[in-house]
């Protein structure tokens, strides 16, 4: 009788033990599960020399274009946006953003590139930003090749 009254008082605490061990063992499964899907960020990107009419580059101007774009489930750009661009044009942008590929950040997450154009030296700065994520490229001590058409201010 004295044995069953002793057992009944330690009863509890062997419960707690059991149930605090059970959701421990629970909790780092479900811990090792998630980290198993995980993909480490790995970006994939080159710097954009975006083409610049030579009307632009003869005048005495510098300038930022913004673009904005989101992923896919595979890392791909999509949904490439114009902000503020007046002198780069869509079609050359989009050209060099659909050959970047962004890994490890969840589908349709949000970014934004900033490209940046200085008068006598050319693009100077590329800027990459998206929620925890940065990236900057910066060239400098460029040196612009300028050559100039007067009769054709078009693309080669």
């Amino acid at each position: 009788m004295i044995y069953i009254k002793n057992v009944l008082k330690i009863f509890p605490f062997f419960l707690i033990i059991i149930f605090g061990v059970s959701f421990l063992i629970y909790s780092q499964k479900k811990i090792n599960s998630q980290s198993d899907k995980e993909i480490p960020v790995q970006t994939t990107v080159t710097y954009c020399s975006l083409y610049l009419s030579d009307k632009w580059k003869l005048g005495n101007l510098s300038f930022n274009s913004l673009y904005s774009f989101s992923i896919n489930n595979k890392g791909e750009i999509i949904n490439i946006k114009k902000i503020r661009d007046n002198f780069i044009g869509e079609d050359s942008v989009k050209s060099c953003l659909e050959k970047w590929k962004f890994l490890g950040f969840p589908e349709n997450s949000q970014f934004s590139v900033y490209f940046v154009w200085q008068h006598g030296k050319g693009w100077v700065r590329q800027e990459i930003k998206g929620k925890g994520f940065t990236q900057v490229m910066t060239l400098e001590n460029a040196e612009v090749e300028l050559i100039v058409n007067p009769q054709n201010t078009e693309k080669p």
